[in-house]
């Protein structure tokens, strides 16, 4: 029975970081280079609405995450001896990091980017524009590297 248990936390684990490491591979493929091109008003407005609806949802999906990848964790201590322990151990720190980043750099620029009004938009806006891809891309790392590391230790494990 435990091994059915161990088998869903993982699959679940693997969906749920493998969608966050989608956002991420959008970002690199798409988001950004995008962003990069955009007039100050669009990007503005652009991430006034993304962000209202990643705001609503990601204090949902962020902690499922890492709910996810902490019970898979513990549910592989008993191997803790293998690489595939210490590889989803690994992507909890990763997840962790990238939450800590989000909300030291991302979160600020993000209530920043909110408190604008479009029709009267600070001088500045390409330099908030070059911090937020530059935040995304540190971010875009984190993400798919949570769910390469999930994904290994998964391959990894022995059963």
């Amino acid at each position: 029975m435990n091994s059915k248990w161990i088998e869903l936390s993982l699959s679940i684990t693997i969906f749920l970081s493998g969608l966050s490491g989608g956002i991420g591979f959008f970002t690199a493929m798409g988001g950004n280079p995008a962003m990069v091109k955009l007039s100050d008003r669009s990007f503005a407005e652009y991430w006034q609405q993304i962000d209202n609806f990643m705001g609503a949802r990601m204090p949902v999906f962020g902690p499922l995450l890492l709910s996810s990848l902490m019970i898979s964790t513990i549910l592989l201590f008993k191997e803790w001896r293998s690489p595939s322990f210490w590889l989803m151990l690994s992507a909890f720190f990763v997840a962790v990091g990238d939450i800590a980043f989000t909300l030291n750099v991302n979160h600020p620029l993000n209530r920043l980017i909110q408190s604008w009004d479009l029709n009267n938009l600070p001088a500045n806006v390409q330099q908030i524009k070059i911090k937020v891809i530059q935040a995304f891309n540190i971010r875009l790392l984190l993400m798919i590297g949570t769910f390469v590391l999930v994904v290994i230790s998964v391959w990894s494990r022995k059963k």
